[in-house]
């Protein structure tokens, strides 16, 4: 999703996203009550998909959870993050083709997709709003989580994250702060130091930018994941610029598998193939 803030400098809030005034935007409150609603169940290629809904702050996150036929036993569990201007359907295939190996996934729509900016606000308004928003975003996310540690067919010492872009970015913050995730893809990610961003913004909104920043910095939180992580890159990508791309890979701890492809930034089948296997050995799937 591309929110604009082009009175705050766009190019600065495009590419970074912002933290909000709180001492801590990326908490979640694992008590608070989740309101799990769940909706109509279709098959597809042999899995179950079924809608659902949970609270997360103030926002309403709809998903699909995806099973196996048969979930008799505990079985890991995936969380998918869509990139700009997606939603719960980007990933479903993946997904799908990851219960078929015997784990359950979760597909959700960001809540930011579904938000506007506030009319006639300024540009260090703006800014604060699109921080909260995107920290609203990395929540949502965890109280996905939340919603499959509270599933009696889930094994949550096998939990596991993929994010495409945008959803690659936020994937970087929520491996870095919650030790839950295990295994985390991240497909197409870039970023740039707090400070480039600082310096692209308007001279009255570089202090603002800094603070918002540094709360939600993916290069910082991606060096805190405690879990493996598979870094995919397309060396002709076309959206991310390759320092960019680097930059992440850089940031993420040792040990981090890297793997570049000859194609742009959608990626390609072998990527998805890579990454299911990657996640199968990772989570123990058959």
């Amino acid at each position: 999703m591309r929110l604009a803030l082009a009175a705050a400098g766009a190019a600065v809030v495009l590419l970074a996203g912002c933290g909000g005034s709180e001492s801590d935007p990326l908490a979640d409150d694992h008590s608070a009550p989740l309101a799990l609603e769940r909706g109509g169940q279709t098959e597809r290629d042999g899995a179950r998909v079924q809608e659902i809904s949970y609270a997360s702050g103030d926002d309403r996150v709809e998903g699909y959870l995806v099973t196996p036929p048969d979930t008799a036993e505990e079985l890991p569990a995936v969380v998918f993050l869509h990139g700009s201007g997606g939603d719960r359907s980007e990933q479903l295939d993946t997904a799908v083709a990851l219960a078929k190996r015997g784990a359950i996934a979760m597909t959700i729509t960001a809540p930011s997709t579904g938000k506007t900016a506030p009319p006639g606000a300024t540009g260090e308004e703006l800014v604060r709003w699109q921080g909260a928003t995107l920290a609203a975003d990395v929540v949502a996310a965890r109280r996905a989580f939340d919603v499959l540690a509270g599933d009696d067919r889930v094994d949550d010492e096998r939990l596991g994250l993929v994010g495409w872009s945008l959803g690659g970015r936020l994937a970087s913050i929520v491996a870095g702060v919650d030790d839950r995730v295990r295994a985390t893809v991240l497909m197409s990610v870039g970023a740039a130091p707090v400070e480039a961003y600082v310096q692209n913004a308007p001279a009255e909104l570089q202090d603002v930018v800094r603070q918002a920043l540094e709360p939600i910095d993916p290069l910082t939180h991606v060096g805190d994941a405690k879990g493996a992580i598979l870094v995919q890159a397309g060396r002709q990508d076309s959206i991310v610029p390759r320092a960019a791309l680097e930059a992440v890979i850089d940031a993420a701890p040792q040990g981090t598998k890297v793997e570049w492809y000859p194609t742009d930034h959608a990626l390609n089948e072998q990527a998805q193939t890579d990454r299911i296997d990657w996640l199968s050995g990772e989570l123990g799937l058959g």
